[in-house]
């Protein structure tokens, strides 16, 4: 019997810390200076591609989002665009390289609406997202 108390003491120090540390990664991320367009290359609006709306997605608190197969070759970030202002995406991005046709999608939280694909390159260097939350085309 001890050491079953034992054992669930453990898991609910465990999952107390867990969940303390996945809140301090939230704290972090949202304090974070989001990317504003202000930072992007000059003519990034020209080189922007809107994504295709597919709707809520499987798992709560999501979009599914559809990359048109037109994009040209090249690795892309995702901005939600409003007229000529935009905001980084932060963490998603994908790479089209030609090798196959197949789709592209992309599951993003609900929150972000008008999304639209821009070349890594219209970044500064400094601001380029290293996860990667897609495949390839």
């Amino acid at each position: 019997m001890r050491t079953h108390g034992t054992s669930l003491t453990v898991r609910i120090v465990a999952g107390v810390l867990v969940a303390a540390a996945l809140m301090a990664a939230t704290t972090a991320a949202a304090a974070a200076e989001p990317v504003s367009s202000d930072s992007f290359a000059a003519g990034w609006q020209s080189h922007a591609r809107d994504l295709i709306y597919k709707g809520p997605a499987r798992a709560g608190g999501s979009t599914k989002w559809l990359v048109p197969r037109i994009m040209p070759r090249g690795r892309y970030v995702l901005i939600q665009r409003d007229g000529d202002k935009a905001e980084l995406i932060p963490g998603y991005q994908f790479e089209v390289t030609g090798d196959a046709f197949r789709d592209i999608n992309m599951w993003v939280p609900a929150n972000y609406m008008n999304i639209a694909a821009i070349p890594i390159s219209d970044l500064p260097a400094a601001k380029v997202p290293s996860n990667d939350r897609s495949g390839q085309l």
